[in-house]
């Protein structure tokens, strides 16, 4: 009886941690990394840097796919907006270069500018009107949103400290200030070339405005060979289809 209760009562606590879900690029490994009270360094990418969970679910591979709908759990949700698409594509194209290579392989294979068109494919998927992750759909979900880790100290500490007493993860000293100074020291090489803009990732942004306007989510190297020609000869920003 008494294992049996042991059991049931580690159970519940399972039950009750939250599962974090979030597109690519949205700073989901550093929020988790940040709601399990891990001690963070400074890293331009924590895809792959080990986690201790101590408060949450072990990150899903599928936190990209799953939805809301078809989880039990207690839910924490990144959402965004359109304003960030650019910054999100170079987020994950900067942290997963290697991925990069395979996708761009298996999708343009023998293509050019297979990794311009793959990359230009992610933020047209971003800046779809039904992409899960722009809003929550539960009214218990959690919703954690992009721009608060663009935001001042005071803002970034006032909104997470919601999200962490929503599932009692104790708070001590400077905890969260420490956060967004390190957020902000390891994110600085990234949000200088965002500023920049003069690199293949910010091609690939401009390419996928105009792709979008034009097929929205109707993926074609035909497509983009003929958009990336207009754009050689300095017409494509100006014509899309009506």
């Amino acid at each position: 009886m008494a294992k049996a209760k042991t059991i049931s009562v580690l159970y519940l606590k399972m039950y009750n941690k939250p599962t974090l879900i979030y597109s690519a690029g949205c700073y989901g490994a550093f929020c988790l990394q940040m709601l399990n009270l891990n001690e963070i360094v400074a890293a331009e990418s924590y895809h792959d840097r080990p986690i201790d969970y101590f408060y949450t679910r072990p990150n899903r591979a599928d936190h990209h796919l799953i939805k809301e709908e078809d989880l039990d759990s207690p839910i924490i949700k990144i959402t965004y907006t359109d304003e960030h698409a650019d910054l999100i594509n170079r987020n994950k194209w900067t942290k997963v270069k290697n991925h990069l290579n395979e996708q761009a392989a298996a999708t343009f294979p023998n293509n050019k500018n297979k990794e311009l068109y793959t990359m230009a494919i992610h933020k047209c998927n971003l800046l779809d009107k039904d992409n899960p992750f722009k809003k929550i759909v539960k009214k218990d979900t959690v919703e954690i949103k992009f721009d608060w880790f663009l935001s001042d100290q005071n803002t970034w500490s006032s909104n997470f400290k919601i999200v962490f007493e929503k599932f009692n993860i104790p708070l001590s000293g400077q905890y969260l200030q420490n956060c967004f100074e390190i957020f902000h020291k390891s994110q600085e090489h990234v949000l200088k070339a965002h500023e920049q803009k003069n690199d293949l990732i910010e091609e690939s942004n401009k390419l996928a405005e105009t792709y979008f306007k034009n097929y929205k989510n109707e993926y074609s190297e035909f497509y983009f060979d003929e958009i990336y020609k207009k754009w050689e000869n300095k017409t494509w920003q100006t014509k899309t289809k009506n």
